[in-house]
């Protein structure tokens, strides 16, 4: 497939859009179901919990470091929105806006990362929170995702 294309937009957003030979149901499981999660996101990780509801939240964390948030919306298989705090800093990290459509037999996602100001999405950057999502969206391409 495809590698995903990154863009920023205006002074706040990073926007990612790839597209999987998936289905929206299935893309959507693997970005929901913990055990999918592990698969995908990084073979280090020690926690991974995800209520992909309205008033749920997430948590995935490594020996030296976490992300962890609020679930602020849910449209089960094709929008969530949640805030990603770095280490459990409430004051920093982006909203996080993830689409999916259909696609013919496939799914487009956008992922629009909204930062609150152009100065924590630079830093985001230059701290390479982006660094690796082409990497794990192509493992999530790969899984053998059924149902």
């Amino acid at each position: 497939m495809t590698p995903a294309h990154f863009s920023l937009d205006g002074d706040t957003d990073v926007v990612i859009r790839r597209r999987f030979s998936h289905p929206p149901s299935r893309v959507w499981r693997a970005l929901t179901e913990p055990s999918l999660i592990r698969q995908w996101l990084s073979p280090d990780l020690i926690d991974c919990r995800m209520d992909a509801r309205p008033g749920g939240s997430f948590r995935y964390g490594w020996p030296e470091f976490f992300f962890s948030g609020p679930v602020l919306e849910a449209d089960p298989p094709h929008r969530m929105v949640h805030v990603e705090h770095f280490n459990g800093d409430t004051t920093q990290g982006p909203t996080v806006i993830t689409t999916l459509t259909a696609d013919g037999t496939g799914t487009r996602m956008i992922v629009t990362m909204r930062y609150r100001d152009a100065q924590a999405r630079a830093t985001a950057i230059e701290q390479g929170f982006t660094d690796g999502i082409d990497q794990v969206y192509t493992r999530i391409e790969a899984l053998a995702l059924s149902g």
